[in-house]
C-alpha cells in the first residue's frame, strides 16, 4: 500500500514539530528529514496538521474524480454528516454536486443508520464483553497496531463509509463511488483491501468547497428528506444517541487519541466490563476532523444544527448485509534493548548523569529514555536534543571566549560592561577588580570610542588606540548587536606588531645605510682602476711611438 501521508523535502526544515506531536512517535529521521513510518502510523493526521512549512503532502484523488466526470462517467458521491461545518444548506450542496457532473448524491448518514443498528444487534446477543465501536478508522488502526489483544473487542461491522460504499455499489452497479470526507484516516481505510468492494475515490472537504466556489451559482436543487438516516453520528456521543437499547451495557463516548489509549489500557487491564465504547481520535468527535480545522469557528455551529436531528435518529433493526468487517493483529514486533544500550546512547547524549536526564520532550519523547530507545530502533538523531545543543553551543563559545588571544568586552545598551573575558583584563591590566558594571569609559577612555557608541552606529567600526600612556596599542573592533543597541568590542594587541614594525624600520635603514657604503666603494675603487689604467695606456702609446 502507497503512503498517504508523504514529505515535501524541500520544504521541510527538521524543526521536529511532526514528531512531538505524533501520538505513535512512527517518525523516522533519514539525511535529516523525517519520514513516516507506514507499518506504524495510525493516519491521524496531526503532523500534517502541526507542520508550520507544508512540508506534510496527503494524496488526494480529487484530479481523478475530475477525470471521471470529464470522461462523462457515472459517478455517486456520499457525504459524510460532518459537512455542516463548512455548509450550512444540504440542499444547496447538493445542487452543486450536481452541478459538476455527479450523477447521485447520497448522506453517509444512510449507512450510519444500518451500522448502529449492527450495533444495537450485537448488544442484544451479548456475547461480547466490551464493545468498541468501529466508525473511526484511526483509533481502529491504533488498535490492531498497538492493541492486538483487543482486537476482539472491536465490533465486527465496517464503518458508515464503508456500509454506505457497499450500498451505493449495490444500486449504482456500473458507477464510480466517492466520498466527500473531512479525515485522512478516511483515505487510508479507502485504500484498505478489505473494505475495495466500497469506494473508489476521496475527496477531502475543503478541496470540495473549492471546487464548488470555482463552479456555484445561485440555483437551487429541490429534492426530498432522506429517512433512515443517522446525521448526528459526527458529534462526540452520536452513535451513543442513535441505539435505542443497550441491554445492560454501559455507554461511554471518549474523545481525543490520550484518552483513548488511556480508556484502551484500562479495557487492556481488565479494569473495564460490560462497556459500549464509543472512540473518537478528533476532539470535537468528526466535526473535528483534520481538513475541518481550518473551518474551526464554525464547528459549534454545525454541532448545534446536527443537534437538531436528535430526535427521531432511533434505529431499529435492519440488514446487516453491507455491514461485515474483520479486524486483525496488524501490530509491528520491535526489537528488546538492553538497559546497556540504552545507557550508551544516554551517555553519547551527554546524559550518563541522571541529572542531565531533563525529559522536557522538545525532541518529541516524553523521556530522555524513550528518546535513547528511538535512537536504537533508527527512528532518531542522538543530536537531536535542545538541552544538550545548548549545553555544547554553551560550553563552546565559553571555551572560544575564555581563551580567545584577542581581548572582548560586551556591553550593554547604557555602554556597562555586562561581560569581559580574560584577554581583556591583562590587556587594560585590570586584575586586581572586577569591572563589571562599570562604564567602558572608566577603563578604556577613547574619544573614538565614545563618539561610536554615542550614535548608536549599527556599522562594524575599527579605530586604533593607544593604551597605558602608549605602552601599549590596541586595533578596536566595534560590533553592534542588532536592535538590543549594545556593542561587542574585540580587543586585537598590536604592541608586538608595532615593536616588530620599528625593528624592521629600523632594520631597513640600516640596510639602505650599509648599500650606500658599498655603493661608495665601488664607485671610488672604479675610478682609482681608470685613473691608473689612463695612465699605463697614455706610457704605452709612448713607447709604441717611439718604437715605430
Amino acid at each position: 500500500m502507497k503512503p498517504l501521508i508523504t514529505l515535501v523535502e524541500y520544504n521541510c526544515k527538521s524543526c521536529l514539530k511532526c514528531v512531538r506531536n505524533c501520538p505513535t512517535k512512527s517518525i523516522r529521521f533519514e539525511n535529516n528529514h523525517p519520514y513516516i513510518i507506514e507499518e506504524e502510523c495510525i493516519h491521524c493526521g496531526n503532523c500534517y496538521l502541526c507542520c508550520p512549512q507544508s512540508a506534510k503532502e496527503i494524496k488526494s484523488d480529487l484530479d481523478l474524480v475530475k477525470s471521471w466526470l470529464t470522461a462523462k462517467e457515472e459517478v455517486v458521491i456520499s457525504i459524510a454528516p460532518s459537512y455542516q461545518v463548512i455548509w450550512d444548506n444540504y440542499t444547496k450542496l447538493k445542487q452543486d454536486l450536481y452541478k459538476l457532473g455527479f450523477s447521485a448524491v447520497e448522506e453517509t448518514a444512510k449507512g450510519a443508520y444500518v451500522v448502529s443498528a449492527q450495533y444495537g444487534a450485537l448488544m442484544q446477543e451479548k456475547k461480547m464483553n466490551n464493545i468498541i465501536e468501529t466508525c473511526c478508522p484511526t483509533v481502529v488502526e491504533m488498535i490492531e497496531k498497538e492493541y492486538p489483544e483487543l482486537v476482539s473487542c472491536l465490533a465486527p461491522v465496517a464503518s458508515p463509509m464503508i456500509v454506505h460504499g457497499r450500498m451505493l455499489r449495490k444500486k449504482y452497479p456500473n458507477a464510480k463511488i466517492v466520498f466527500l470526507s473531512p479525515c485522512i484516516a478516511k483515505q487510508h481505510e479507502v485504500m484498505d483491501e478489505r473494505f475495495s468492494d466500497a469506494v473508489d475515490a476521496v475527496i477531502a472537504m475543503p478541496d470540495m468547497d473549492e471546487w464548488i466556489l470555482d463552479n456555484s451559482d445561485q440555483s437551487y436543487y429541490e429534492g426530498d428528506e432522506e429517512e433512515n438516516i443517522a446525521r448526528i453520528y459526527p458529534i462526540s456521543g452520536g452513535i451513543i444517541k442513535t441505539i435505542n437499547d443497550f441491554n445492560g451495557y454501559k455507554a461511554l463516548a471518549v474523545e481525543g487519541i490520550k484518552r483513548c489509549r488511556a480508556v484502551l489500557e484500562s479495557i487492556k487491564n481488565g479494569h473495564l466490563n460490560g462497556y459500549f465504547f464509543e472512540l473518537n481520535a478528533c476532539e470535537g468527535g468528526c466535526l473535528g476532523g483534520p481538513y475541518l480545522l481550518a473551518y474551526k469557528d464554525n464547528e459549534w455551529l454545525a454541532q448545534s444544527r446536527i443537534s437538531e436531528y436528535e430526535n427521531g435518529t432511533k434505529v431499529r433493526a435492519d440488514k446487516a448485509e453491507f455491514a461485515s468487517a474483520k479486524f486483525m493483529d496488524k501490530s509491528v514486533q520491535k526489537p528488546v534493548f538492553s538497559e546497556y544500550q540504552i545507557h550508551e546512547v544516554l551517555c553519547s547524549m551527554g546524559k550518563a548523569d541522571r541529572s542531565k536526564r531533563l525529559d522536557c520532550g522538545a525532541c518529541g519523547y516524553d523521556t530522555c529514555r524513550a528518546k535513547a530507545i528511538a535512537v536504537l530502533e533508527g527512528k532518531s538523531d542522538p543530536k537531536h536534543c535542545l538541552p544538550y545543543a545548548l549545553e555544547n553551543a554553551q560550553s563552546v563559545s565559553n571555551l572560544v571566549i575564555q581563551h580567545s588571544p584577542n581581548g572582548i568586552i560586551v556591553l550593554d545598551s547604557d555602554n556597562k560592561i555586562k561581560e569581559i573575558n580574560p584577554s581583556a583584563v591583562r590587556l587594560l591590566g585590570i586584575q586586581n577588580y572586577s569591572v563589571k558594571g562599570f562604564e567602558i569609559e572608566a577603563i578604556l577612555p577613547s574619544a573614538q570610542l565614545m563618539d561610536i557608541l554615542h550614535q548608536k552606529s549599527q556599522d562594524v567600526s575599527y579605530i586604533v588606540e593607544e593604551i597605558h600612556g602608549g605602552e601599549k596599542v590596541c586595533n578596536i573592533a566595534v560590533l553592534p548587536l542588532g536592535d538590543e543597541q549594545s556593542y561587542v568590542l574585540i580587543l586585537m594587541d598590536l604592541t608586538n606588531q608595532r615593536e616588530q614594525e620599528k625593528k624592521m624600520k629600523q632594520l631597513r635603514k640600516e640596510t639602505i645605510e650599509s648599500t650606500q657604503k658599498v655603493i661608495d666603494k665601488q664607485m671610488r675603487v672604479v675610478q682609482e682602476i681608470a685613473s691608473l689604467l689612463g695612465e699605463t695606456t697614455a706610457e704605452t702609446k709612448i713607447a709604441l711611438t717611439k718604437l715605430k
